[in-house]
């Protein structure tokens, strides 16, 4: 079986990874997070890789009106959206910030 796709070769701590985790998202995926919501950001953060890697546009960005270069990714099984941000890495290589989860319920506690 070949892969004829993008591969993401993180190596270790001498390369770079294109996705920072920011507090919150290293706590909602953390040893206590439900195997269903986990495998749910993975999926997503790996669509997110696979963006940086072909040099496009993540296919199911939504921008976040008023915030410079910051977007909503689906999460699947409607279990929210990842918010990130366009950034650096340190060597100056395109990459993401991933800020937090957005929870529907986040919108319904706000009406």
């Amino acid at each position: 079986m070949t892969h004829d796709g993008p591969r993401y070769d993180y190596t270790g701590p001498d390369d770079e990874d294109p996705l920072i985790l920011s507090p919150a998202m290293q706590h909602a995926i953390g040893p206590k997070a439900p195997v269903g919501f986990f495998n749910a950001v993975s999926v997503a953060m790996a669509a997110l890789i696979e963006a940086l890697e072909l040099g496009i546009m993540p296919p199911d960005a939504m921008p976040i009106p008023g915030v410079p270069a910051a977007y909503l990714h689906p999460m699947p099984n409607d279990l929210g959206m990842i918010e990130y941000h366009d950034t650096q890495t340190p060597k100056g290589r395109p990459a993401y910030y991933l800020a937090r989860i957005v929870s529907p319920d986040d919108f319904l506690n706000n009406l």
